[in-house]
């Protein structure tokens, strides 16, 4: 055989192997072992319309992650779910580059488990009746005093804590209060905690502080639960839980066609979640300029910052909120709009179907301080 043939023949046997090897995982694929969280509690959501089955996903996050995401049943290879059990797993997360046509980019194996902790609520026949308390959404204020009853994002809503009878005792000490050393709201897709019942003791006594009825926004566009938690000694003795209905509708709470608009002295609400409080924000009514309806964000002011510390924290919450409920439109451009004003510093262009937003950067001068804002109207 020539050396030339021989090179030939050598060249078709690696191709042959790479051709194999590509079969397997590709070259550019690539991966990272981290830590993974999975909650306690699943959520459904319904994919399509026409009567579609709703769809069961895992909650997970990764290590460093504030915020849970959707994962589908299944979705990590070597691992089997158990409902009500918490999950810390070490898992290779691997992107695809060239994933299936219609499929996440993104596959877990499970590497190890960490830990495995079933719910440690006890069964409700383990406490007396008059122990047991419920948790109700009582009143559903929405952003533009549209009448719907399905709660929207920067919607307000107000909740009550009743006994087990479904009574509201205010003014008055409920009966399971004496059963607790603390009651607490919360939610495993939100970060934060409000407590509505608190025992303390201390060298001159035992103090006690209620909350019977109490309000919130929500920033998520999804149903979640909320679980109201009684502790005794540090443990949860009793624990009922809720679904919150959530509808997104154009933007946020904003419905273009059918809200309300100021037509004079427009006003502005802070919009505040006591499950969330990483960011409040300023929301004005929708006003009307050039034939086009429009709203205003900002972020609320946080005490204890710098000029410097407060601008950035401005810029973040922002991109945050934007990204959480509209995806970057690139393709869109300041000629597209129709409310901003002439000297508008466009940072960055949102979108979906129905609206187009704006995050705005005003430099500032000898009488305005600088500052970042939002600007959406409908397309």
């Amino acid at each position: 055989m020539t050396l030339k043939n021989l090179k030939l023949a050598l060249l078709a046997v690696m191709s042959v192997m790479w051709a194999g090897c590509d079969k397997e995982t590709s070259l550019d694929d690539t991966y990272a072992d981290i830590l993974l969280y999975v909650s306690e509690t699943t959520v459904w959501e319904t994919i399509g319309s026409g009567g579609t089955p709703a769809v069961e996903y895992m909650q997970v996050k990764e290590k460093h992650s504030a915020e849970w995401q959707r994962l589908a049943m299944g979705s990590i290879k070597g691992f089997d779910y158990v409902h009500g059990h918490a999950y810390e797993l070490e898992v290779r997360k691997t992107i695809l580059a060239n994933p299936p046509a219609d499929a996440s980019n993104t596959t877990y194996t499970l590497l190890e488990v960490i830990s495995d902790v079933p719910s440690v609520t006890p069964k409700p026949d383990e406490l007396p009746e008059e122990a047991k308390f419920k948790l109700k959404m009582v009143q559903l204020t929405p952003f533009m005093n549209l009448d719907t009853p399905l709660a929207a994002p920067f919607d307000f809503l107000t909740f009550r804590i009743l006994d087990h009878q479904d009574e509201y005792i205010f003014p008055g000490r409920p009966e399971f209060l004496q059963y607790y050393d603390s009651i607490v709201m919360s939610s495993p897709v939100l970060p934060d905690t409000y407590c509505v019942y608190r025992k303390s003791a201390d060298e001159s006594g035992t103090s006690e502080e209620f909350t019977s009825q109490w309000s919130s926004h929500f920033f998520e566009k999804r149903d979640f639960p909320i679980s109201l938690k009684g502790y005794k000694d540090n443990e949860v003795k009793y624990e009922f839980s809720i679904t919150q209905i959530m509808r997104e509708r154009d933007f946020l709470g904003v419905d273009w066609t059918n809200g309300a608009v100021a037509i004079a002295n427009p006003k502005t609400s802070l919009i505040y979640s006591i499950l969330d409080t990483r960011y409040e924000f300023l929301l004005t009514d929708t006003q009307m300029l050039n034939s086009t309806c429009y709203v205003i964000i900002k972020v609320a002011f946080s005490s204890g910052l710098t000029d410097a510390e407060y601008l950035k924290r401005q810029e973040a919450g922002l991109r945050w909120l934007l990204e959480k409920h509209l995806g970057k439109h690139p393709s869109q451009t300041a000629a597209d709009f129709k409310t901003l004003p002439q000297d508008a510093d466009i940072v960055e262009i949102y979108g979906n179907n129905t609206t187009r937003a704006a995050l705005l950067h005003s430099k500032g001068d000898d009488t305005h301080e600088e500052y970042y804002y939002v600007i959406a109207e409908p397309k």
